[in-house]
């Protein structure tokens, strides 16, 4: 696990920048040491338009044969983030083929398979997560890349002539001649979705290499990155330079459909089989290694499986808070007890975390609104004293159908189809307004919700439901944070988000929604981010592509079974766990922003709200601000949630340097 950066001239004229340009790509990977704590290296082509940097942190191979950029072949240069968990597979099929290798790293078998079946089928062989800088020398082409379900980031943007990438946003701050104007697209993304979502960066003319995509430009040739370029995904003129699919969840989900596996056994079966290859590979490592063990389904399987094919005791971390509604360490304990591993259980009160909070929204290097990001980094600094790598359960609840919106949302939705629409529209004007009566007798006696009743942000995700005109715009509201951005200035028009239309059913629209939405943009993010801010691999044996792909390939009553949810990985942790110990109520990783904001942060989010800073960079007037939070406060206001966006994006701000938002297309 790396930091990388670099940058290829497009169209052949060379800058006026006073330092040379592999100096400037080294400054953006020294912006990433956190990234890489263990060696640096650099390298540029004899003609200075092609130029690498690299940070390393050592997982296999710790000799110098697995210092990067790597060569090979007198032909290749590769700066290279991520693993290749099958690379022992593919270093025997290339040694029968007739290659010799310096050393042991994964990068060096990446790059000989790329010498030997192209990049595109070397891609397809690889078992992985990664972002990747490759050069031929030969061909005079640099090719990005990115692992297929967006695991490791890649930004990308033309400055000066130059294309330059990296993996984080911070990086691109060392380009002299960068103007790093905020986006108005990208903070109308960030306000709907809690994060900066698509292939956007928070930075205009920035964007992100989409999961499963390649990029390949010709150096020297008169290209450019066009405005419109992250809706030109497969399509570019010949001057334009645009990303290509080697990989999708959309056509693994179309194919997987049409091969359904019915037999119950059978499934069960092969996800086994497909679960310990998968952990087994990714168990492999030159640094002691561990597991996230939150004592949910997902991290308990993966921990079991784990210790079944260990013969040592599998080092395990969870963490116990102070706040029972959110401790799950005593589930964590007795599942370890019983697996036999090695627990480590970290105590981290409300306070302790709280206290961070203000200085670790610099660590998010772009804003995210969801809360677990805090949590997650600090276990993941302790964790880092006493191992490098980590396996966690993340992507089991979008592949397997975790969460509780999946049973939940389609229900409301039919439920709510019987109220006559002017009740409808009254009903939901209640339940925002915050009147608890109507919402009570509504969601006991008509969406079966009434668990939640005192809950203000679940009032107004039922407010949504009620004057949603589809079922599409219903779960589209339910996983946005501000609905109508333009609400809080008119220039605010969130791009569309991507919505599967080839299936009828509600499971596997949603199941595919969150795929290539909220995953990768979201949670997948939030984990690069907050356990690389703290020098932790983190591996997730759950979104192996092969696993994904067979998880298509189940019936929906495989996956969702009446509210049961996760019903085949319930049925696959069956074979290592007795089921007392994992069957209790859901709780997730969250953290009690709502709480924080009347409680402990409520100064800071007061001081935040009117930053001048935040006002300078985002179009969102003071005066606005000042209301919102004032009837927030008052109960009859927007959401915590929503408060709470507005909240990261300012501390955000706080921290940078930035001129204006920069007009979105079209606008001037």
């Amino acid at each position: 696990m790396c930091g990388i950066a670099g940058a290829i001239a497009l169209r052949g004229a060379r800058s006026s920048w006073p330092d040379p340009l592999d100096r400037i790509v080294e400054r953006m990977a020294q912006r990433m040491v956190h990234r890489g704590p263990d060696a640096s290296g650099r390298w540029s082509d004899s003609s200075g338009r092609v130029a690498f940097a690299h940070r390393r942190l050592s997982i296999i191979d710790l000799s110098e044969t697995g210092r990067q950029p790597m060569s090979y072949a007198d032909r290749f240069w590769i700066t290279f983030n991520g693993e290749v968990y099958n690379f022992k597979s593919l270093r025997s099929q290339l040694r029968a083929l007739g290659h010799t290798f310096r050393g042991e790293s994964d990068t060096e078998i990446l790059l000989a398979s790329v010498a030997e079946w192209g990049i595109e089928e070397a891609l397809g062989r690889c078992v992985g997560m990664f972002a990747f800088a490759l050069w031929d020398e030969r061909e005079h082409l640099l090719h990005l890349g990115r692992d297929r379900m967006g695991e490791k980031p890649l930004y990308l943007g033309e400055v000066a002539g130059y294309l330059f990438f990296a993996s984080e946003l911070r990086a691109f701050r060392a380009i002299p001649q960068l103007d790093a104007r905020i986006s108005c697209q990208a903070t109308s993304a960030y306000l709907r979705d809690g994060c900066v979502s698509g292939a956007h960066s928070l930075y205009d003319g920035i964007y992100k290499l989409p999961p499963g995509h390649l990029l390949t430009v010709q150096a020297g040739r008169a290209q450019r990155l066009s405005p419109t370029w992250p809706y030109m995904a497969d399509r570019s003129s010949p001057d334009e330079v645009a990303p290509r699919s080697y990989w999708s969840c959309r056509r693994a989900a179309d194919l997987g459909r049409d091969s359904i596996i019915a037999d119950e056994a059978e499934a069960i079966k092969r996800g086994d089989e497909l679960l310990r290859e998968s952990v087994r590979m990714q168990m492999h490592a030159d640094v002691p290694t561990g597991a996230f063990l939150s004592g949910g389904i997902d991290s308990s399987l993966i921990t079991a499986v784990m210790q079944h094919q260990s013969s040592q005791p599998v080092r395990t971390f969870t963490v116990a808070f102070d706040d029972t509604k959110f401790d799950e360490s005593q589930y964590a304990r007795a599942i370890a007890a019983h697996l036999g591993t090695r627990h480590e259980e970290f105590s981290l009160g409300e306070r302790e975390i709280v206290e961070q909070v203000p200085a670790l929204v610099s660590l998010m290097d772009e804003p995210t609104a969801n809360g677990s990001f805090f949590p997650v980094y600090l276990i993941s600094r302790l964790a880092r004293t006493q191992v490098t790598v980590v396996l966690s359960g993340d992507g089991g609840d979008e592949l397997f159908a975790g969460y509780n919106r999946y049973a939940l949302a389609p229900s409301a939705w039919r439920r709510s189809r019987w109220i006559p629409a002017p009740l409808r529209r009254g009903l939901a004007g209640a339940l925002a307004a915050g009147s608890s009566s109507e919402s009570a007798w509504l969601m006991r006696k008509m969406m079966r919700v009434g668990s939640q009743v005192g809950s203000a942000d679940t009032r107004r995700k039922l407010a949504r439901i009620l004057t949603a005109a589809t079922f599409t715009e219903t779960y589209l509201r339910l996983t946005s944070w501000w609905t109508e951005p333009e609400r809080l200035n008119p220039g605010l028009e969130a791009p569309m988000r991507d919505w599967p239309a080839q299936f009828k059913d509600d499971l596997p629209s949603m199941l595919l929604a969150d795929q290539i939405n909220y995953l990768p943009d979201d949670n997948l993010a939030k984990v690069d981010r907050a356990s690389m801010a703290a020098s932790l691999e983190t591996r997730l044996p759950l979104l192996d592509h092969r696993l994904v792909e067979f998880s298509w390939r189940l019936p929906d009553s495989l996956k969702l079974r009446g509210r049961t949810t996760k019903w085949l990985l319930r049925a696959i942790l069956d074979r290592y766990l007795p089921r007392s110990l994992i069957e209790r109520p859901k709780m997730g990783f969250t953290v009690p922003i709502d709480q924080w904001l009347r409680g402990p942060l409520r100064s800071w989010a007061g001081d935040m709200l009117g930053n001048s800073a935040f006002h300078r960079l985002f179009p969102i007037e003071p005066a606005v601000c000042r209301r919102l939070w004032d009837e927030y406060l008052a109960g009859h206001g927007p959401a915590a949630n929503e408060i709470w966006a507005l909240v990261v994006l300012s501390a955000w701000a706080d921290a940078a340097q930035l001129s204006t938002c920069a007009p979105a297309p079209g606008s001037e």
